[in-house]
Formats: C-alpha cells, structure tokens, sequence
C-alpha cells in the first residue's frame, strides 16, 4: 500500500473551496477513485474541481502534477526530506474546517426526498455525483417504473407503492454494469469491481459468501474471471472506434435529474448515461448489435419510451443510443436514432401511462394486465397449419369410405 496525497482546488468559476484528502491504496487510479467517490459522496461536483497529487510526501505536493485528459501523473520530483509518517500528516489533512458544512450538505434520501417534496410545477433538480443507491431509493417516476406500470398496474403498486417485493440486481446485469463503467467512467473500474478467486470455483459456499460479504463491504461488484479479462479488450474496442470514443468523451456521465410534471404532479426522474452538452448518449450492451437486431428488441423493451421520457425530464435537443455487443470482439453499433413517428409514439405511450399512473395512485384502483375474459386465437401460422391438417383429415376419411 502506498499513501497518496491528493487535493482538490476548486476551478477560478467555481464557488468551492480546497480539500485535502490521504489515501492509503495499491495504485494511483485506485487512490483517485476513492478520492473522487468520497468528494461525490459529500455532494460535491467533480467538474468544479482541478487535482494535484503527491505520491512520496507531504513535501513533494505541488511538484506532482496529473493531467486532467489522460489521468496519468507527471513522476514527482525526489523527495528531499524524509517522508513524514502518515500519522503526523493525517490529522491536518482530516481537520478540515468546512466538515461541518459538508455533513449538513450531504445528500440522503431523506432530505432529497424533502428537497423533491418542495419543486414546483415543471421545475428541475439537477445533481452531479449522487449516489446509485440514493437515486433508486429517492421518489420519483423513471423509466423502468413506468414501463412495469404500462405492463401490469398491479405490479408497479406491490413494488413501488406496497414495496412488498424487494428491489434485486441479477447477477447477469453484472457484465452490463462493468461495461457502463470501463466506457463512460474508466477510473472508477479498479475500486469498483473485483475478480473472482481461482480457487473459487461456484457461488456458493462458505468461502464464496466469505469473498462476497468483502467485496460488498468494499462496495464493490464481483466479475467472473473470463468478465475480468474481457474487460481490457473492450476498453480497447473502444478506443479504437472513432466514433463510439467520440460519443462517450468530453461529457458528464450519471447526472441525476429530476421535475415536477407539470400535467400530474408526480416527480419524474431520470439519470442519463451521458451528457455531451444538449445530446444524451444512452450506452445499450446487448449479446447482439446487428442492426436486424436492434430494429426489433429496441421497440419490444420500449426504449422509445425512455427517450420520451429523458428528453422531457432533461430537456436535451437530442438524444442517441450507443450499442456495444457483450462478448469479444465488442462490436460497437452506433449512433442509433428513432425515425419521427417512432419519438412520436414513445412520447404519446409515456404521457398516457403518466395519466394512468396518477389516476391508480388518487383511486387506489390497481388493475391486472385485464379484467376482461381471454379468448386465444389462433396466429397465422397455426391457421395455416389447421387449414392443411382439414384437408389432411378430410383425404383420410374419403379414402376410409372407399375401402368400405
């Protein structure tokens, strides 16, 4: 382990203020990574802030420079004095008048919830490094949750409003999270993610819940071995795709934004995966980006919705999906857009759900997927099939009346 020194200075635009931080980690992007989560975590934003690192000593501070691009540090020069003992240093570095501050401005959910509770009629709350958990945890309408409304009312009540059915992640949107994290916030992979022990072979066991509690207590995702070593080739993918890297560089990645609808009432979320000014790049991992493809499963998981939706919510200008396929070589497929009448459709089917939704939400009234009897008819396929098995059977009882 090795102590890195690292401080914020706010940027000459900015209203913030220094911070000091010591980390104690295996690598520079690890101690970075950490540093930047504790910043996010005490509701400050990244963008206000430049970095300085100092990797032996307190001494050699500003003599170690990281370029804001790459993230690769400019080697510090030799230390001249002896390197002080953590020790002596931590407690100055930890002693940071503002703390107070910081605490009382630190996102919860609850007083995110509070702050929700507040926002008038078509107003937003716009906020850069919130929480994963607090976003999900906090009120409010997103896509998944209304596309589960469109499916079965019944359902969204017993998970969002009931909350009888516990919120679960699947083990395979691991690879899809991993994906995410390598293309839109590289640094963050290393303190992230971890991979799964040689000598552990299935998960499950003592030494398998031993490794995940760890892995969970660190707040980090476990990736099979085989995900772990796919995940430099897909950087690299990347990187040599000219227009996926162009899509994916120079934004913000994981802005939580949040409004008040207007027409109902209800606060309406979203958390686009990237924002390059007034456009939305929404990165898609799918086993298969051929177009054919794409074509059917984005209609049939109702992305078109959750473009409606984020372009209402953010008030982006444009909005585009990047597609990558989940396996070796990575394919990259992108931008793909939605003609005019498919935006058109997506807009319609979300302000009728949000009507829906507000209406079961006043009448506590919770329909299935129907209340009306089902009738199941044949597909034209099947009616092929039943005209050719008729005259099937009508040659058989004809050939059965003649050799009587």
């Amino acid at each position: 382990m090795q102590t890195y020194f690292l401080r914020f200075n706010p940027k000459a635009s900015s209203r913030a203020f220094k911070i000091d931080r010591a980390i104690e980690a295996k690598s520079l992007d690890e101690a970075m990574a950490i540093a930047e989560r504790d910043l996010r975590d005490d509701g400050h934003s990244r963008k206000d802030y430049m970095l300085k690192v100092a990797v032996i000593s307190e001494q050699d501070f500003l003599g170690y420079e990281v370029d804001q691009v790459t993230l690769e540090a400019v080697p510090a020069k030799p230390a001249e004095a002896t390197t002080p003992d953590i020790k002596e240093v931590t407690p100055d570095i930890e002693e940071d008048p503002f703390a107070p501050f910081i605490e009382r401005n630190k996102w919860t959910v609850e007083k995110l919830n509070t702050k929700l509770e507040m926002l008038p009629p078509g107003e937003r709350l716009v906020i850069d490094g919130l929480s994963d958990e607090i976003y999900h945890a906090c009120i409010g309408v997103s896509t998944s949750k209304l596309k589960m409304f469109i499916e079965c009312p019944k359902k969204y009540k017993a998970h969002y409003v009931d909350c009888i059915i516990p919120r679960t992640e699947k083990a395979y949107f691991d690879m899809g999270k991993a994906i995410h994290t390598v293309t839109l916030e590289n640094h963050k992979f290393a303190s992230s993610y971890v991979c799964q022990p040689d000598d552990i072979k299935v998960r499950n066991g003592k030494k398998w819940d031993a490794f995940k509690a760890e892995a969970d207590a660190n707040g980090q995702v476990v990736l099979t071995k085989s995900q772990w070593d796919d995940m430099p080739i897909m950087r690299q993918s990347l990187e040599n795709e000219p227009t996926a890297l162009a899509l994916t560089t120079g934004g913000i990645s994981e802005q939580s934004i949040f409004m008040r609808d207007v027409e109902t009432g209800l606060i309406v979320k979203c958390r686009p995966d990237y924002k390059i000014g007034d456009l939305i790049i929404d990165l898609k991992s799918s086993a298969s980006a051929a177009v054919k493809d794409i074509q059917y499963k984005f209609k049939k998981l109702g992305y078109h919705i959750q473009e409606a939706l984020y372009t209402d919510v953010s008030q982006a200008k444009e909005f585009a999906f990047l597609v990558v396929e989940s396996s070796a070589p990575f394919v990259w497929v992108g931008p793909v857009m939605f003609d005019q009448e498919v935006k058109r459709l997506g807009y319609l089917q979300y302000r009728k759900a949000m009507r829906e939704l507000k209406q079961c939400l006043d009448t506590n009234v919770w329909p299935g997927y129907t209340d009306e009897p089902v009738v199941i008819g044949l597909t034209k396929f099947e009616q092929d099939q039943l005209e050719t098995l008729e005259t099937e059977q009508a040659q058989a009882e004809y050939q059965q009346e003649c050799a009587a």
